[in-house]
């Protein structure tokens, strides 16, 4: 039966996975060929998937989805998340695609972990391990590859979709650092839940989705569609419960499919072309995971 649970934790963790990392290439369709605006997107996107987890915490949980609001630090540390930690992720990854492409956007994203081994020695003012630094070192290397495509000496890659996309990683960071303490008293579901809600709501302010809304044709609403209820709330949901049977390292470890999925999707769909220095580039970034898990597993 142990067995069982485990197979199905890992299966939600990798369907999650590939649901985040299929959003990319969607999201680079409906720029390309919708001429869709980010900021549109991120409130729709934010405000209906925040909504209906909010509706799945109260009436399938049952849980008080009010109670986050009690306490000023609660909200203090609440907000700075919802807007530099979620937020900043979602509205990033898909500036991010659309400064370059799904692939390397979701390929920069994982380099949130080297910037949580970075700041947390900073913070914590401690020498890094033999792994943390190993998996830096995997890190630059990997990195330079899949932004010089082979031609060491120059950028193949624009200098804003470079900076987006560390700016994606560093916020990743914050995102996985910050609400630590929320979630030893809430919910995961209420904290994100409320998080998306507020970002709906920034985003609607900035770019109300009643103006200047895209032309709806059948391949923009199954995209945003897609979007909303797949890459967004369903991807979430399913990570979320994986933690129920397996454990975060493991899951951690399987979130590999999302750069995986992306990245065969714009090769597959939209005609992306990754030469085999970008392929030795993503994959030296995406071994740091496993760098550094196998660190974890020492020091434990």
């Amino acid at each position: 039966m142990k067995v069982h649970k485990k197979a199905f934790g890992a299966f939600l963790a990798i369907f999650g996975s590939l649901l985040w990392g299929i959003q990319g290439p969607v999201s680079q369709y409906l720029f390309a060929d919708n001429h869709l605006s980010p900021e549109w997107l991120m409130g729709v996107k934010m405000g209906i998937s925040g909504i209906l987890i909010l509706l799945f915490t109260k009436f399938f949980k049952h849980e008080n989805i009010f109670r986050i609001w009690h306490g000023k630090t609660n909200i203090m540390v609440f907000i700075l998340y919802a807007v530099f930690g979620l937020s900043a992720v979602q509205y990033l990854y898909l500036v991010t695609v659309r400064a370059s492409n799904a692939g390397t956007a979701t390929i920069l994203q994982s380099l949130g972990t080297i910037f949580i081994v970075i700041l947390t020695v900073i913070i914590y003012k401690h020498a890094p391990s033999k792994y943390e630094l190993t998996a830096v070192i995997v890190a630059l290397i990997g990195t330079w590859f899949l932004v010089t495509k082979g031609y060491l000496t120059h950028l193949a890659i624009t200098d804003v979709a470079l900076t987006l996309g560390l700016l994606l990683a560093f916020s990743g960071a914050i995102q996985t650092m910050l609400p630590i303490n929320l979630l030893k008293k809430f919910s995961s579901l209420l904290v994100v839940g409320w998080a998306m809600v507020i970002g709906g709501v920034i985003f609607t302010i900035i770019h109300p989705f009643w103006h200047d809304a895209p032309n709806f044709n059948l391949g923009t609403i199954l995209g945003v569609s897609f979007i909303v209820l797949f890459g967004t709330m369903t991807s979430f949901l399913c990570f979320i419960n994986s933690l129920k049977f397996i454990s975060p390292t493991v899951a951690g470890l399987l979130n590999t499919f999302e750069p995986l999925s992306a990245t065969l999707g714009t090769i597959l769909f939209l005609n992306t072309d990754f030469n085999i220095y970008e392929i030795f580039g993503g994959i030296l970034i995406l071994s740091t995971v496993f760098i550094l898990s196998l660190g974890a597993r020492k020091s434990s």
